[in-house]
Formats: structure tokens, C-alpha cells, sequence
């Protein structure tokens, strides 16, 4: 458990950081190449121009800073094969929809500049973008405010593929996303898998166990848990330990 928490804790603190270049992160597949920023990390597939999986931690405290920012999304230099560009969105009918957003990372200018890389976005349409993905990301800022520490990944499930694209590097156009929350704190966790048509808002029916979405998606998540404890919080599942109406206070 000391080895997991480790993983947990450098999770908001990856890349540059003296002593961390031994991160147990998701297991990485062929042709995913691991990009490490300061304040999170993802699996690039160039095949795709996406991230297969980003990674973060999120505490209320990261809420709190009031950053002011305006969307500028850029090019990530840390791609070694370059990722989507400003181009490629351009008269295509899809927004950047960040995977890590920006009002988690209000605590730091920096931490904030870092989501608008093109590598932290998938294509998303704008209802689905405004309805449905930003909700998930309002009930968890929610959630973080009643104890420590909030694990998150997510991203597009790639394991759809063929995908349409657009773009001059043929951005994959993904038909699901999938985002997976875990509580150390209660030791439990459960994600979310969301059709990228749906612009209604109801998350409950999108919910499931964190063992669903790994064999959705082929990742295993928080790989560095013992057997036992990693089994027993990613096929623990229950609704009820999840306030799904907390946006409705």
C-alpha cells in the first residue's frame, strides 16, 4: 500500500521534479509514448492524434487559486511526433474538449497553460462538450470538497477504432469517452462511459466499476495497488456512494 500511495501522491507532481522518474503510471502499450507534464501526464497515440489516457490528482485546495485565463490552445512540445494543431479544428465542427480542465488547475498560471496543450483534448461536439463532459467535471469538483485527495484518468476509448477524422493530421473523431474517479480516502472508485451523442446531462446511467471500463478500453488502471485491494475497489461499485444530485443543491 506504502509503494501505491507513492504512485498516488506523485501523480500532481510528474514531470521535472527530482526523485519521480519512476513513476508507476497506466501500463503503456505499443505505440503510446508517455508525455509528462508538471502537473499531469498522458499516453499519446499518434495514430490517432489523441491521448489514450490522461492522469491527474485533484484536491479542493487546487480550486481555490481564481486564475484568470483565456482558451489558447497550442501545440505540445513534448510530443515527439507532434500533436493536433489550431489548423486542424479549424471549419471541422468540433470543439478541444480539454480531458484535464482547466478550473482544476486554478492554483498555478502554469497548470492551467498546460490544458490547453491540443494533446489534452479530444474532439467533442459543443452540447456534449457544455451538457454532459463539463458536468462530469462539475460533480467532481463537487465531490473533492468532501475529502482529501481525487484520482482521475480519462479519455476516448480507442479500442472503437476505425474512426472517422479530420485535419491535416486526420484527428480521430472518438464515438465514446470514459473517465475513472478514485477516493483513497474511502478506498472506493468507479467511472464513467459516455457516448459522445449524449448532450442530456443524466450521468447515473453512464456509471459503472472501474473493472467495466478496463475491459471497455483495455487499460488497467492503478495498476500498483495489491491484487487484493485493487479487486476489491474496481469491482466495488455502488451508486449510492456517489452524490449524483450534489448539482442540484
Amino acid at each position: 500500500m506504502k509503494r501505491f500511495l507513492i504512485f498516488l501522491i506523485s501523480l500532481s507532481v510528474f514531470a521535472g521534479v527530482s526523485g519521480q522518474d519512476n513513476l508507476e503510471l497506466q501500463v503503456l502499450k505499443p505505440r503510446e509514448e508517455l508525455v509528462r507534464h508538471k502537473h499531469f501526464a498522458l499516453a499519446f497515440v499518434e495514430g490517432y492524434e489523441l491521448a489514450s489516457w490522461v492522469a491527474y490528482s485533484l484536491t479542493a485546495n487546487q480550486l481555490l487559486g481564481g486564475i484568470e485565463y483565456k482558451e489558447k490552445f497550442e501545440e505540445d512540445p513534448l510530443v515527439s511526433t507532434g500533436s493536433a494543431t489550431k489548423k486542424d479544428y479549424k471549419d471541422a465542427g468540433y470543439l478541444p474538449g480539454q480531458l484535464v480542465p482547466a478550473e482544476d488547475m486554478m492554483f498555478s498560471e502554469e497548470a492551467v497553460m498546460e490544458t490547453f496543450y491540443y494533446s489534452n483534448t479530444a474532439p467533442m461536439k459543443q452540447a456534449f462538450y457544455k451538457y454532459t463532459w463539463k458536468k462530469t467535471e462539475d460533480m467532481i469538483r463537487e465531490w473533492v470538497k468532501e475529502t482529501d485527495t481525487l484520482y482521475i484518468v480519462a479519455g476516448p476509448v480507442l479500442a472503437d477504432s476505425p474512426f472517422p477524422t479530420f485535419g491535416e493530421n486526420k484527428v480521430s473523431i472518438p464515438s465514446r469517452f470514459y473517465k475513472v474517479v478514485l477516493d483513497l480516502k474511502s478506498g472506493k472508485g468507479f467511472g464513467f462511459m459516455i457516448k459522445s451523442s449524449l448532450s442530456t446531462g443524466a450521468l447515473k446511467p453512464t456509471a459503472m466499476s472501474i473493472d467495466e471500463v478496463e475491459k471497455i478500453t483495455g487499460i488497467d488502471f492503478f495498476s500498483s495497488l495489491p491484487d487484493e485491494d485493487e479487486e476489491k475497489i474496481e469491482s466495488g461499485f455502488n451508486l449510492s456512494d456517489w452524490n449524483f444530485e450534489i448539482l442540484d443543491k
